[in-house]
């Protein structure tokens, strides 16, 4: 029935129980193709920030790709435990943004969300929560783990 799976992943906890829900997915649908999409929102650091870290000899960006590592790895885990091939996007920008516009790129017909991800209570107090956005606007059909 589904053809093309996104999994937009923040590192949520729930992540391993996302993938796991995909698996089950896939016992129905042979042959799909899966997108596990992270997207890294960049804040700048304050110049005298990266000064003191350059100083010390720590490169701000490899800090960056350390956490998304470890962030794919909880969600590659079951893919590579189930031997299900997968893609991996990081992408740099607004999360809801990306994710939308990546959903639409790749033709995705199912999109599956954590119902909380990473967020912080003054992100969902005043951006909003991300999951709640992509339900409100995307056009594929999104299915929401708990």
């Amino acid at each position: 029935m589904f053809r093309k799976i996104l999994f937009p992943t923040s590192g949520s906890p729930i992540s391993e129980k996302i993938a796991k829900t995909i698996v089950n997915l896939l016992s129905d649908t042979n042959g799909a193709e899966i997108t596990i999409l992270y997207v890294l929102e960049v804040t700048p650091f304050h110049r005298s920030v990266s000064y003191q870290l350059e100083d010390k000899g720590i490169d701000p960006s490899k800090i960056a790709l350390e956490d998304v590592k470890e962030i794919l790895e909880k969600a590659t885990k079951v893919f590579n435990e189930y031997n299900i091939p997968y893609n991996i996007r990081v992408e740099f920008g607004e999360p809801v943004e990306m994710i939308l516009k990546i959903a639409k790129e790749t033709n995705s017909d199912l999109m599956v969300v954590g119902f909380h991800g990473q967020s912080s209570l003054s992100d969902y107090l005043f951006k909003g929560n991300i999951t709640t956005e992509l339900i409100n606007k995307t056009t594929c059909p999104i299915m929401v783990v708990k």
